[in-house]
């Protein structure tokens, strides 16, 4: 990885940290804005896959537990429960992408990279 510019006028480093930013709302903006820089583009779209995957999983927990309170009322705190321990290690996961990409590393997310590397 070079020291170049990317079209957004940062660092490649720099770019694919900021694409992590807001979880998969920055990786969308970069990915979107970012033309030249294939490394700030596959972090920008394996920001999106990963961390929109982790939102809509959040939300499903959250829908299902709102539903539950018509069907299953026991459920709500167990899937309450699921939806915080989700939200929980995807701010994990998030704090080690940042923290991956701002040293330079080529950090590849299980998965999400695969996803990643067809949008780009």
């Amino acid at each position: 990885m070079s020291t170049a510019i990317t079209s957004t006028g940062l660092t490649p480093r720099t770019a694919a940290t900021m694409a992590y930013l807001a979880w998969w709302v920055t990786g969308l903006v970069f990915w979107t804005i970012e033309r030249d820089d294939r490394f700030a583009r596959f972090h920008a779209a394996q920001a999106v896959v990963a961390f929109g995957a982790v939102a809509l999983m959040i939300m499903l927990f959250l829908l299902l537990a709102v539903l539950s309170l018509s069907f299953a009322p026991a459920a709500f705190v167990l899937l309450l429960v699921a939806a915080g321990g989700t939200w929980l290690a995807g701010v994990g996961l998030w704090l080690l992408a940042m923290w991956k990409v701002a040293s330079g590393e080529a950090f590849r997310l299980p998965l999400a990279a695969d996803w990643a590397d067809r949008l780009i």
